[in-house]
């Protein structure tokens, strides 16, 4: 006769399971930013001449490739629509400012997202790779500019009628993509290695800005069921374990790599 033993979910999969059955409806107050920061890392200039920090910065707004074209509000309209829109089908309650007395009506618990700041920053590095000449057919050294473009966020995420709040840093970028061939001349019978470039563009910059605000609201999510467990998690328990919602299965699971850095 065999013995089969079933070992019980955690106390923490079970509040997590209990969480994604009952958060729906649950009140979220987005704050809104106006203003986006942008800065061109990419400055290149005669170090043997003294520029003012104004000329410098004029210096960095004209050599950028990208955040010259940035429309602070296009950028932050994209970002905060596809945040808000990803959070209500989830089924949260969002609400922006301005609608503060609908919200502080609605029953605990209830969370307040402030979208403390967002740095756009254009960045580039330079992507070494041995290729042969096509004159001597020795090794030689090809280098290519890879263009990046980075956004990191500071949101300030608290319950409502409190003041615990907790500041949650996250990093997302785009970049060219570089790839990597081999390209043969049949007449001549040599072989060589080459670097084909699919280059980032504005539309890209715009997709981001719609991405990363789908990704922010999924990380809070993740967010709130994590905080629900270790608020519900009998005495005596430590919580060891951090739970995160696949979207594409529709199910929880354990351990997650994306996951907002808590600053304090």
């Amino acid at each position: 006769m065999a013995i089969l033993l079933l070992a019980g979910c955690s106390p923490e999969r079970n509040l997590a399971r209990k969480y994604v059955k009952t958060h729906n409806g649950t009140g979220i107050m987005i704050v809104p930013l106006y203003e986006l920061y942008k800065d061109n890392l990419t400055l290149n200039y005669d170090t043997a001449i003294k520029y003012s920090p104004d000329q410098l910065d004029s210096l960095a707004w004209e050599q950028s490739c990208f955040i010259k074209h940035v429309s602070d509000s296009v950028f932050l309209t994209l970002f905060t629509n596809s945040l808000i829109n990803k959070l209500n089908s989830e089924g949260f309650d969002v609400y922006v400012d301005g609608s503060s007395d609908i919200f502080l009506s609605l029953p605990d618990p209830k969370w307040m997202v402030q979208i403390a700041q967002l740095q756009l920053n254009e960045e580039h590095m330079f992507n070494y790779t041995e290729v042969y000449s096509e004159e001597t057919g020795e090794p030689i050294t090809d280098s290519l500019r890879i263009n990046q473009v980075t956004l990191s966020s500071w949101f300030e995420v608290s319950r409502a009628n409190t003041g615990n709040k907790q500041v949650l840093f996250l990093e997302g970028y785009i970049q060219d993509n570089i790839k990597h061939g081999v390209d043969f001349n049949l007449m001549e019978g040599s072989v060589g290695l080459k670097q084909d470039r699919d280059s980032i563009d504005m539309d890209d910059v715009k997709r981001m800005a719609y991405d990363l605000g789908k990704k922010h609201a999924e990380l809070l999510y993740d967010y709130f069921i994590n905080d629900y467990i270790r608020d519900n998690l009998p005495s005596g328990i430590i919580n060891r374990k951090y739970f995160y919602f696949d979207h594409k299965s529709k199910s929880l699971k354990q351990g997650q790599k994306e996951r907002f850095d808590v600053v304090n």
